[in-house]
């Protein structure tokens, strides 16, 4: 399921498949204060945006996220968006950047 999502992952920062109404955070400071707005009390992780705001790949890739984020929040992320604020691959889908 791991390497599904990866590939899914990576598809969709490809091709782009999402809305372009979502807006990425680039901004460090401000993408720290959507982070922590976005927390789950239940599992102390940040929430990922609903898969149904996108289509095709990024959909799923938003999909699988969801449903694994104890696990992304391990893995580093290979995109370089340290420069956003992300600290992990769960970071990438709190706001847009997931989807390209």
């Amino acid at each position: 399921m791991l390497a599904c999502f990866l590939l899914t992952s990576g598809l969709a920062m490809a091709h782009g498949d999402h809305p372009k109404t979502l807006k990425q955070e680039t901004d460090p400071k401000a993408f720290k204060i959507l982070k922590e707005k976005s927390i789950n009390p239940k599992t102390g992780l940040p929430n990922t945006l609903d898969p149904d705001l996108f289509r095709g790949k990024a959909k799923r890739a938003y999909q699988i996220a969801k449903e694994i984020p104890d696990v992304l929040v391990q893995m580093p992320c290979l995109c370089e968006c340290e420069a956003f604020g992300h600290e992990n691959l769960l970071d990438c889908f709190i706001d847009r950047h997931g989807a390209g």
